[in-house]
């Protein structure tokens, strides 16, 4: 009895089905490891991996698949731009920290030359009162050029205030060159009086008068309708004439304002920098 279920156990090994899906139990049973189905016998598996439902099974196992693959690589890919966006930032800390060393090593040795303690300027009790710009313009006044001196080179501030004098200085000449040309055609204008010439010819007995030349006659302006039309030019001309100086001092107004605003941020920076210093 023994030797017989022997060979039934040893026939049933020889005819296990090899296939990925395919899964026995600890009791020998086939399983489908896609449909977590039952297969009763070796035979019935073709069968089974030809039905719809295992081919359903198979397309959504796949397509679970898939979505897994293409999300893990999302996610590798994500890592690695925020790898790159924190290596570009350490890179740009780096790079800053680098640049402020820099610039506090001459303020450094500008202290130590002048006898300060290094710890002068972050004592609040040792602090400098800032003077006013009115104070440091005199001083610089006050003291003599030195001779064969090296000239100083301009900061952006001190151009921005050579072009505001500048603008400054070049509005009135404009309006005294505008005022200069209105007076030279003033007096280049000359006017008079209309005057009528008779065309007549006196002693000889006059013709019929042509009904054409009658009519432009008619036509003519008279000397009211004329005098009153030269005013209302010269009238109009003035207009423009004030018109145009209004929009030309409009414009110097702005040029004017615009420079006191850059001059007031530029003075505004330059009190933040000392203060940061």
């Amino acid at each position: 009895m023994s030797d017989a279920r022997a060979l039934l156990r040893a026939k049933r090994q020889e005819a296990r089905i090899n296939h990925p899906y395919a899964s026995y139990s600890s009791s020998g049973q086939l399983r489908c490891s896609v449909c977590a189905t039952v297969v009763k016998q070796a035979s019935m598996w073709e069968g089974h991996i030809g039905s719809k439902a295992h081919r359903v099974a198979v397309s959504k196992l796949r397509e679970k698949e898939l979505r897994e693959e293409e999300e893990r690589r999302a996610a590798e890919k994500r890592k690695a731009e925020e790898e790159a966006i924190a290596s570009k930032s350490k890179k740009r800390r780096v790079s800053e920290e680098v640049e402020d060393v820099e610039d506090s090593r001459p303020s450094k040795s500008k202290s130590a030359k002048g006898g300060f303690p290094a710890d002068f300027f972050s004592d609040p009790s040792r602090e400098i009162p800032l003077s006013n710009e009115d104070d440091e313009e005199e001083d610089d006044a006050a003291v003599p050029p030195v001779a064969n001196a090296e000239p100083k080179s301009k900061t952006q501030l001190d151009l921005e205030w050579d072009a505001f004098q500048a603008a400054l200085q070049q509005t009135p000449a404009e309006e005294e060159k505008e005022e200069e040309q209105r007076d030279a055609y003033n007096r280049a204008t000359v006017a008079a009086e209309p005057e009528l010439v008779s065309t007549a010819n006196e002693g000889l007995p006059q013709a019929a008068p042509d009904p054409e030349v009658a009519e432009a006659e008619q036509k003519e302006e008279t000397e009211e309708e004329k005098r009153k039309r030269k005013e209302q030019e010269e009238k109009e001309l003035i207009m423009d004439r004030l018109i145009e100086q209004e929009r030309l001092q409009e414009e110097a107004d702005l040029r004017v304002n615009a420079l006191k605003a850059k001059l007031e941020a530029a003075k505004k920076a330059r009190s933040e920098r000392k203060k940061k210093s």
